[in-house]
């Protein structure tokens, strides 16, 4: 399977899965406007799992406000509990998801969290 297809098809599972007003970016943005899910390769983006498949590493990060004085933890932990069971069924296997942390896109600091997913590539 193509890389970009798998990417595409991840994109396409989160953009079902959450409310009308997040976004699903599946490319590199130069600025963000959260709510919204980044789609991404993770490191090491591919490993061997076979002599003739590998597995892809990819990270969800979510992104759920700009962190400010009072912000609230809600608008992530609901868009966390949207993506994760809409996964289940799919190729995608959930790894881990970190906890809320800050960071930066373009200057500005957001408060994210960070799924971390694998996923089957046959040759």
């Amino acid at each position: 399977m193509k890389l970009s297809l798998v990417r595409e098809e991840l994109a396409t599972i989160l953009n079902a899965a959450l409310p009308v007003e997040a976004s699903v970016i599946d490319h590199l943005p130069d600025s963000v406007q959260p709510p919204c899910v980044l789609v991404g390769w993770s490191d090491p983006w591919l490993k061997p799992s076979t002599l003739c498949a590998y597995q892809a590493a990819m990270e969800v990060m979510v992104v759920a406000q700009r962190i400010e004085p009072g912000g609230k933890l809600e608008t992530l932990e609901d868009m966390v509990s949207s993506i994760l069971p809409a996964l289940k069924s799919t190729e995608f296997a959930v790894i881990d998801v970190t906890s809320p942390f800050p960071m930066q896109i373009a200057g500005v600091d957001y408060l994210v969290a960070s799924i971390n997913i694998m996923h089957d590539i046959g040759d």
